[in-house]
């Protein structure tokens, strides 16, 4: 008898546990496309609409053939990071990568 309580309880708990993670998937899903959104409406701008919007780089890489602007934030433990890859020729955005930068 308590062997099946305890195995009920078990198979209840595994249950909750990967609808918890589901959830917290989808959740992270959607904020990495809303920051995908709003950083895609950068592409094809000049890097002074960069600077003006989120402020001086922390750091600029040369990395061939692209100057690579790069911008950390700390939110509590985490640290969200931009980077935006300007072709310097014409000085324009022309990719960019975010990673942890979800609020």
């Amino acid at each position: 008898m308590h062997i099946k309580i305890i195995k009920n309880f078990i198979y209840i708990f595994l249950l909750l546990a990967l609808t918890y993670c589901e959830t917290i998937d989808k959740k992270v899903t959607e904020k990495t496309d809303k920051e995908n959104q709003l950083l895609s409406q950068y592409l094809g701008v000049k890097s002074d609409i960069i600077k003006q919007d989120f402020g001086e780089p922390d750091k600029i890489n040369l990395e061939s053939p692209y100057k690579v602007y790069l911008y950390n934030k700390k939110n509590l433990l985490i640290t969200c990071t931009r980077e935006f890859f300007i072709n310097p020729k014409s000085d324009t955005v022309e990719k960019f990568k975010s990673q942890n930068c979800i609020k």
